[in-house]
């Protein structure tokens, strides 16, 4: 062991208690006990995502993502489901652009089938050609079904558009043509670039006895040799200049449109009163865009913003359904309108403290569970540190009016933005 930590805080009960421990190979592990219910929520992240992925070579995290079901060294095909099942457990994985994540969820009497598997499929994996073969056309047909889908659809050209030299251009699932020239020995090569200890994060919470934990994981990990340093991922995007636009035709009864801001990273300090715009314009009944689009003018069946953390700089999203009879080009007039608002007059210490509260709560509603404070900590491990958890509250609550127009101004504005229209092929826009 190289490194180990405790944190204690008032300000976070999810971070109270977290024991941060870096063996030897530099795999960092993440353990909290949780005793008010005999269950134990076990993930392992990995830094690989989309972003991390080369020109010509998408989709391979996520690919990577199925193949690791498919058995290694120790277990054979459709072991690692049938042990979780026979344990009563449960099982996932997911990728993004910045990071792949495998769960399980087990009572914490036989919790340390989890480790054993990850320990497993962490270095010794099996590639076989058959196998790859058929994964690969699973996760084609995943695509394709994706392309069907209105919102994917439109997202994906969103992003695309936004972003015209950094990763988060490239869909999690990868391009079509990527997938279908891949092979098993580029996968192989890319699994031994990315997944051992110095790249990963081990997260443990609930009904467990850290030192003992700890233990079980040094003789199941420490072995494994820690590989090379992450390459780091350097391509950064040039400010955006000017407005762009791109149109999705597809069959579809209601006509969407997704606007995309550039906006900071997770550990810009202009993220926490992004966060509190989002909720202002869009959370709840009394949101602005609520009343303005739903109630008022009654032109969408949603309209909704979303601001998500990242390792790099990302969107600020905005995304409308509208009703039928109603223009794409009215909804955008009035989403504009409204952001405008809050540029030209400070929100109100009333509104303000609304949204603030109603991101606490969700917050600390958000973290009472085993498995979310282990997906939470595991997280923001991942893509800054835990410790981000500890005071977010305190920055959220120490936002202004000033905080929010200035931000408002500097981000949601005409050239920092791709518009987005999903148009009905039949449709009358």
């Amino acid at each position: 062991m190289i490194e180990e930590q405790k944190l204690h805080t008032q300000s976070s009960g999810i971070t109270v208690g977290v024991q941060r421990t870096i063996l030897e190979n530099r795999l960092t592990v993440l353990t909290k006990e949780v005793h008010d219910r005999p269950i134990v929520s076990c993930f392992i992240w990995y830094r690989v995502g989309s972003r991390n992925e080369e020109l010509g070579q998408t989709g391979k995290s996520h690919f990577l993502e199925h193949i690791l079901f498919k058995g290694t060294d120790r277990y054979h095909k459709g072991e690692i489901d049938l042990i979780t099942l026979k344990n009563g457990g449960a099982n996932n994985a997911f990728t993004s652009n910045d990071f792949t994540a495998y769960y399980f969820n087990f009572a914490s009497d036989r919790w340390r089938a989890a480790l054993e598997i990850e320990a497993s499929r962490m270095r010794n994996n099996i590639f076989i050609e058959e196998e790859f073969n058929s994964e690969k056309q699973v996760v084609i047909e995943e695509l394709l079904r994706d392309m069907d889908e209105p919102w994917e659809a439109l997202s994906q050209e969103v992003w695309a558009t936004s972003f015209k030299q950094h990763p988060y251009h490239n869909p999690t699932i990868g391009w079509l043509d990527d997938l279908v020239r891949a092979s098993a020995e580029d996968l192989k090569r890319y699994y031994d670039q990315w997944y051992h200890p110095r790249n990963a994060i081990l997260v443990i919470v609930g009904d467990i006895e850290s030192d003992r934990t700890l233990s079980y994981v040094r003789e199941l990990f420490g072995p494994i040799p820690g590989g090379p340093e992450p390459p780091e991922m350097m391509i950064k995007e040039e400010p955006q200049r000017g407005e762009r636009r791109v149109i999705v035709r597809k069959e579809t009864l209601l006509e969407r449109m997704m606007i995309g801001y550039h906006a900071p990273e997770v550990a810009h300090a202009d993220s926490y009163p992004l966060q509190v715009v989002s909720t202002l314009l869009s959370t709840g009944k009394t949101s602005r865009f609520y009343r303005r689009l739903q109630e008022r003018e009654q032109s969408v069946t949603f309209a909704v913003s979303s601001y998500d953390e990242a390792i790099d700089p990302t969107l600020f999203l905005i995304r409308a359904e509208v009703k039928p009879g109603r223009k794409l080009e009215d909804v955008e007039r009035a989403i504009t309108e409204e952001i405008d608002a809050l540029k030209e007059e400070q929100v109100s210490a009333e509104e303000l403290d609304k949204a603030k509260r109603l991101i606490e709560a969700r917050f600390i509603l958000g973290s009472e569970e085993v498995f979310n404070q282990a997906m939470m900590l595991g997280l923001f491990e991942t893509i800054y540190r835990f410790e981000y958890l500890q005071t977010y509250l305190d920055y959220i609550k120490a936002v202004s009016p000033e905080d929010i127009q200035r931000v408002v101004r500097r981000y949601l504005n005409q050239d920092n933005r791709t518009v987005g229209y999903l148009i009905g092929v039949s449709g009358n826009s």
